[in-house]
């Protein structure tokens, strides 16, 4: 994978212009999950790093080291004023600092990274003066420092990422049914076949109550390791659709879709895509097969001397 070749601080550096690009063409505020996901879109090899599951050597636990490297860039810029952020809010904001930036001629590790240094270097201090033994900080245990305020969330996160992709097909395929369910859509037995045959894996109805309309759905479900999903399987798909005269269609998979995958699902028949992204949220929001707690962080004022 094209980011493991890169340095700790190289795949850092290299997602702070996809950041300050979508902020632009979005005029200027985000959601953090909204940054990610548009970055994805536009780089594939951004996609791929940010999908992929790590162990650590230490825990034996697995992480996303996509993670640590989007929030030390979240962090970096920051620092040098071209976004805001409040703490605890998803929502980024560009500051006319960023807006004024010509992306062809800025130089992220220049202007960004070699001066967060001072950044880091000042955190690390911090650090030692509360934990004298503490050995020498690594780029990655700052990145477990920046991310501590959403430790438990991310932690769930990466469970429910690693959880999906081990179901069997079949499970997935009931996942994906009892998710789309919670989302209104009803299913009936025509057209549910096996996974992995080329068919369709549910057929069903979504009754919008506001204006009393009907419309045939039908969705196909694809649960990867590691391959996202392409043009020929949502052409494919189409095609299928098409059989069961759908009003429109929903593709699921754990994965990611190519960029050539989103081009083709806008074209004909629309497709609805969701990914591995869109299901953790999905999950969330509809609170399917998970049991929400509530928790408490100590604000800066327990913690600063």
């Amino acid at each position: 994978m094209y980011y493991d070749t890169l340095s700790s601080e190289e795949q850092v550096t290299h997602l702070i212009k996809p950041i300050i690009e979508v902020l632009q063409e979005a005029g200027g505020q985000l959601e953090r999950s909204e940054i990610r996901d548009r970055i994805g879109e536009k780089d594939e090899r951004i996609a791929e790093f940010e999908q992929k599951l790590y162990t650590s050597s230490k825990t034996g636990n697995q992480y996303k080291k996509f993670d640590f490297k989007f929030n030390f860039a979240i962090k970096e810029l920051s620092y040098v004023g071209i976004i805001s952020y409040v703490k605890y809010n998803p929502k980024i904001t560009l500051t006319q600092k960023g807006a004024r930036i010509v992306l062809d001629s800025f130089d992220a590790a220049v202007e960004v990274h070699d001066k967060a240094k001072e950044y880091w270097t000042e955190q690390s201090a911090k650090n030692k003066s509360k934990n004298p033994v503490h050995e020498e900080s690594t780029l990655e245990d700052e990145g477990e420092e920046v991310s501590t305020e959403d430790g438990i969330v991310d932690d769930f996160k990466v469970r429910l990422q690693s959880a999906i992709a081990n179901m069997s097909p079949a499970k997935f395929e009931q996942f994906s049914r009892a998710l789309l369910t919670k989302m209104g859509v009803q299913f009936t037995n025509k057209g549910i076949q096996i996974s992995n045959d080329g068919g369709i894996d549910g057929y069903g109805y979504h009754v919008d109550e506001e204006d009393f309309r009907t419309t045939r759905v039908v969705i196909q479900c694809k649960r990867y390791n590691t391959n996202p999903v392409s043009e020929p399987e949502i052409n494919q798909f189409l095609g299928a659709m098409n059989k069961f005269q759908a009003d429109y269609g929903v593709f699921i998979t754990n994965s990611r879709f190519t960029n050539k995958a989103r081009e083709a699902a806008r074209e004909g028949t629309p497709i609805t895509l969701i990914d591995g992204n869109d299901l953790i949220r999905l999950v969330v929001k509809y609170e399917l097969f998970i049991t929400p707690i509530t928790t408490y962080v100590l604000d800066d004022f327990y913690l600063d001397d």
